[in-house]
């Protein structure tokens, strides 16, 4: 599918999709071709028409390309990238091949483009795109796609945001979405990264088909990826926080699971062994033939597990910290700053009694 749109002093006109005859015979006026990558042959029949590198026209058939910019004789050759959901919401970056030349602007894409069918509907608008020639126009796209991965990242931050909760409590879903979250921002990064490359030697070519208006455009366009970057080199090391902090938890977790159980394992180490020292099979075991030797035992027994329970409570093993021990545990640094005029007015009354005697 191809759509033709000429510019001309008059304004703006969809002339269809013959594209045959070239770029306008008139300096003042151009042409926009947006193809749909369905046929290779059309896409080689239109590069022989507008006289394109064939290299370059070869290049547009790569569907892994990164953003890049190549300078040719007639036209530059740019790979630019947008942003789509996938199947199973994943997300993808798929890419829009340019070619800009002084009088025409030829863009090639497989499906629809959010950024093509933005740019075509407010050419349908009242007013439509003041733009003053191909490279402008290139560069109002380019803005269109930054402004379109401001929301995405905004969103992106949001989630983080909400994996910071379930982190602290050490919910295992946490890593499961913290990597698959991690894995779009990488994505977007190696897309953003060397698009922001490309627009930046954009905004300082000196090409003829670049004009001091696409210039200025273009630099505005790199200042936005720019930030953009900084935006998700910010959520992939608050991403990396929110992995330690669940780890910590988990960690806590562990620890206090491993401390319970030890308590529990000492606490009854002692008594399976006073059960098995009585469960042996000789005649002459003490108290077995008393009345009471079952309960005094059992007595012991509840005795001996209830001190050690009392003792590990007192060593801080199970447990919260004691009041009195709060200032050891916490806010030492407080505890002592606030007690240091006491201690230097003690301090003072003792030198006092030493120089009286």
């Amino acid at each position: 599918m191809i759509d033709v749109y000429e510019w001309s002093p008059s304004g703006v006109v969809m002339t269809g999709s013959d594209f045959r005859d070239g770029p306008p015979d008139d300096p003042h006026s151009w042409v926009w071709i947006d193809v749909v990558a369905e046929d290779t042959e059309m896409i080689r029949e239109i590069g022989t028409t507008f006289g394109l590198d064939a290299n370059a026209v070869e290049e547009s058939f790569n569907t892994t390309s990164l953003p890049l910019v190549e300078e040719h004789a007639r036209e530059i050759f740019v790979v630019m990238h947008g942003f789509a959901i996938g199947a199973g919401e994943r997300l993808s970056t798929p890419k829009i091949d340019v070619f800009i030349g002084e009088r025409f602007l030829i863009t090639i894409h497989s499906g629809d483009r959010a950024t093509v069918e933005v740019v075509k509907n407010r050419l349908a608008e009242e007013g439509g795109i003041p733009i003053s020639g191909p490279a402008a126009f290139l560069a109002f796209m380019a803005r269109t796609t930054g402004r379109q991965y401001t929301p995405l990242i905004q969103e992106l931050e949001r989630q983080v945001d909400g994996l910071e909760e379930i982190a602290i409590r050490g919910d295992p879903q946490t890593a499961v979405e913290a990597h698959a979250l991690r894995r779009d921002v990488i994505l977007l990064k190696r897309a953003l990264g060397p698009q922001y490359d490309v627009y930046d030697d954009l905004a300082e070519s000196t090409h003829p088909a670049i004009d001091a208006e696409a210039r200025q455009l273009f630099a505005r366009v790199a200042s936005q990826h720019r930030r953009a970057l900084e935006s998700l080199e910010a959520g992939r090391a608050l991403l990396g926080s929110v992995l330690d902090t669940y780890r910590g938890a988990v960690a806590d977790q562990t620890n206090e699971i491993m401390r319970i159980l030890t308590v529990f394992s000492a606490i009854l180490l002692p008594l399976a062994l006073i059960t098995g020292l009585w469960g042996m099979n000789f005649h002459e075991i003490p108290g077995a033939t008393s009345e009471y030797g079952f309960w005094i035992l059992f007595a012991l027994m509840v005795l001996l597990a209830g001190g050690l329970w009392v003792y590990f409570a007192r060593r801080g093993f199970i447990g919260a910290p004691r009041v009195k021990d709060l200032p050891k545990a916490v806010g030492l640094g407080v505890y002592s700053l606030g007690s240091a005029p006491f201690r230097a007015v003690a301090g003072g009354i003792k030198k006092m009694g030493r120089t009286d005697d």
